[in-house]
């Protein structure tokens, strides 16, 4: 656990955005990840999709501590760069409607940051959990290799933290894409930043990942597979041979496993 005192060193704002849309039954218990941190100089975005849940409730609930909009957008990746727009931190977090933090996740982030002013983005493990909150599994994270990421997805999305530096210099993210738009942009950060400047920390459980039957990585496994590997052609000239093996087995043969 780090401890930050208000008023002993000058701290970096850090700005959490959390796409949403029509998750009331998660929403809550993602804000209280957030407010609940050891780390106080923290503001949390919400951009919602235009939700017909109790979503408003919620959001309302919490406004005199959060920052919120709702309104139609273009899907996740749209949300969440709408979100950069407004950040006001030289850090920023992407948590899911539907994932939350672990204790200190943040002043974690903002050590290591602090540590080495060169880090442009700081990543570590993450559990899988379900709807009750109870841990299911842990994702296969690992250190940071470009050319691993041509057969996998190794890093969780809602570990990671980045300088706003890396939105100046490479962009945003994809709004073609709709469920890999993560994996396409940490492939786009290792092409662009050599790999020193990009850290994972081991052995720290920082996120957790909900899997349930009805999100969208679950619900859509074909467009996954298909957006991850029109990603990998794109950038690395060809697609995984894992990747191909893993898609005729699940999709057409419906064998289901997890990549590791």
């Amino acid at each position: 656990m780090h401890k930050f005192q208000e008023n002993s060193i000058e701290l970096p704002l850090v700005s959490i955005i959390t796409p949403s849309l029509n998750q009331a039954i998660f929403l809550e218990k993602t804000i209280l990840s957030v407010l609940s941190q050891d780390y106080p100089a923290v503001e949390h975005i919400i951009i919602d999709g235009g939700s017909n849940d109790n979503t408003l409730a919620i959001l309302r609930k919490y406004e005199n501590r959060i920052k919120w909009i709702s309104g139609p957008d273009h899907g996740q990746a749209d949300a969440v760069n709408k979100g950069i727009t407004m950040v006001k931190g030289d850090i920023i977090g992407w948590l899911n409607s539907d994932d939350t933090y672990n204790q200190s996740a943040i002043s974690t982030a903002v050590k290591h940051f602090m540590e080495n002013h060169e880090m442009i983005m700081i990543y570590g493990d993450a559990f899988f959990i379900n709807t009750d909150g109870k841990s299911i599994g842990k994702y296969p994270t690992e250190e940071f290799k470009l050319e691993r990421l041509a057969d996998t997805c190794f890093i969780c999305q809602p570990t990671v933290f980045l300088k706003r530096q890396i939105f100046n210099d490479i962009g945003v993210l994809d709004t073609n894409l709709h469920t890999c738009m993560d994996y396409e942009y940490w492939i786009r950060i290792g092409k662009y930043y050599p790999k020193n400047r990009i850290a994972y920390i081991k052995g720290t459980y920082l996120a957790n990942s909900r899997m349930y039957h009805e999100n969208k990585t679950s619900k859509n496994r074909e467009n996954v597979y298909k957006e991850a590997m029109k990603t990998q052609k794109k950038y690395f000239g060809k697609v995984s041979k894992i990747w191909i093996l893993f898609f005729i087995k699940e999709i057409i043969f419906g064998i289901s496993f997890k990549i590791k």
